[in-house]
């Protein structure tokens, strides 16, 4: 037994600790997949007008702009956009890595490993197939990437950004969530003995 004890408190103070615990894990991954998914907004609008346009009739060389500085996808928070055939060759892109077009793995271009929905497509509101995804080029570089393929099939629209601005949020979010855990816990401690004490019978 241990009413009356001083393991009562613990235990009150176990229970509520849980709780909390979960709260704020609630919370981080809510606020983390919240930061996460925003990050792709512009790349999706970038990737879905594209692969309308080339499914149109239009040509790669109309999706990227020409006449302006390439963005260095390991320094710049610029979106870039480039344009893919079948077999995942870049035709035109407004990024590039070591003065080269972006070089995304050979299996991203494949539609089978695609996030699926057993009614279609997981995007189901989507106009045109596509799958978002982290990409990681190298160490410490990390693009947020949308790819989009034609509706003929013909092509692959390719729009992404760096994360490292929106990483940096989530890191501090988690060290605001992380000390406002300990704040809780220490006062549930203490207000668990508090409570006990106060409440406890006196004979």
């Amino acid at each position: 037994m241990i009413k009356g004890t001083l393991l009562e408190p613990l235990a009150w103070f176990a229970y509520s600790a849980v709780a909390v615990t979960g709260v704020c894990a609630m919370a981080y991954v809510i606020v983390q997949q919240d930061y996460r998914e925003s990050l792709n907004d512009p790349q999706i609008q970038m990737a879905e007008d594209a692969a309308t346009t080339l499914s149109s009739g239009g040509v790669p060389a109309e999706i990227v702009p020409h006449g302006t500085p390439l963005t260095n996808l390991r320094d710049s928070l610029a979106p870039w956009i480039a344009v893919y055939d079948q077999n995942g060759l870049a035709l035109e892109a407004s990024g590039q890595l070591d003065n080269a077009p972006p070089k995304l793995p050979a299996g991203i271009f494949d539609t089978a490993t695609w996030l699926k929905h057993p009614n279609g497509l997981f995007f189901n509101q989507s106009p045109v197939l596509q799958n978002r995804f982290s990409w990681q080029p190298e160490a410490g570089m990390r693009q947020a990437v949308v790819i989009a393929q034609t509706p003929d099939k013909k092509y692959f629209v390719v729009a992404g950004r760096n994360m490292r601005e929106v990483e940096q949020r989530i890191e501090h979010e988690g060290e605001i969530v992380f000390v406002a855990w300990l704040f809780t816990l220490g006062c549930l401690f203490a207000a668990s003995f508090i409570g006990w004490f106060l409440l406890k019978p006196r004979y």
